[in-house]
């Protein structure tokens, strides 16, 4: 359901981005074959959105979810339920094949494809997008005009949001600006064979926590706060816990309000072309 925004409110969006184990197959096609590989990103559809669903209603609030359009078709279920909840739902490509490694034809068909099946699964065609690893390539931003998308959620050179210099169909494309730093894959991804440890709950809290002040500190200059979340990662017990301790925090705070991406950036292309 969209929500009027307010500018006299800091907006502050809860993302996640549903990529099953669309990721795992990506970054290395053998692990088809690797049953317990698949299985971390299993988690995320079957147990974490169900998890991250039950909080934000229970907070009353709203999110937006990227979904690759095959796990779309594979958990037409988890998406499902989102859209029951009022989440938005956006593109965030066909496989989770990054663009830059593409060629033209194959992230076209990719972008095409993933949008035909979240329109078929969530009853409407998506109209932000954020590419698989934020990885642009020379073509995305062509590419998302000839497709209708009104936003991007992509790039890391600045934290408000402002237009592209390009239009597709809804108008000049918004970018919602995002950070590494407000992203959980960093903090608690684990990989091998290079193991990269977990980190503590209270490193990403302390992380997101003073990253939202320091926005919050300056959001008379139209800052935003974009968190980046995975179900397969966050959706676990502990860190659902910390996602509300979180939010939480975020709502002690005067003036702040939660919204879906689209939602801003409708409300910011507006702004910005009455201007």
């Amino acid at each position: 359901m969209t929500q009027i925004v307010d500018d006299s409110k800091f907006a502050v969006m809860l993302t996640f981005d549903m990529d099953a184990e669309s990721a795992f197959l990506a970054n290395d096609p053998e692990n088809a074959h690797r049953v317990g590989v698949l299985s971390q990103g299993q988690y995320g559809p079957k147990v974490g959105v169900p998890r991250l669903i039950e909080l934000l209603e229970r907070k009353g609030l709203p999110a937006t979810m990227f979904v690759p359009g095959w796990c779309a078709e594979k958990y037409p279920d988890a998406v499902r339920a989102a859209v029951s909840v009022g989440w938005e739902i956006a593109h965030h490509g066909y496989h989770h094949i990054p663009p830059a490694s593409q060629t033209r034809e194959e992230e076209a068909e990719s972008i095409l494809k993933g949008i035909a099946a979240i329109d078929k699964v969530a009853g409407k065609a998506p109209i932000g997008y954020r590419s698989p690893s934020w990885d642009f390539s020379s073509n995305t931003l062509d590419l998302l005009t000839q497709n209708g998308f009104l936003y991007s959620s992509n790039m890391m050179d600045n934290d408000v949001p402002y237009l592209h210099p390009v239009s597709s169909s809804a108008g000049p494309i918004v970018e919602l600006p995002i950070q590494w730093i407000l992203d959980d894959a960093p903090f608690f991804m684990f990989s091998r064979p290079a193991v990269r440890p977990i980190s503590a709950l209270s490193n990403a809290f302390e992380h997101w926590s003073e990253e939202f002040e320091g926005l919050y500190a300056e959001r008379e200059r139209g800052k935003i706060y974009v968190l980046t979340m995975h179900p397969f990662i966050s959706g676990r017990p502990s860190r659902v816990r910390l996602l509300e301790k979180l939010i939480d925090l975020i709502q002690q705070h005067p003036d702040i309000a939660f919204y879906t991406c689209e939602d801003v950036a409708r409300h910011f292309q507006s702004k910005a072309t009455q201007a």
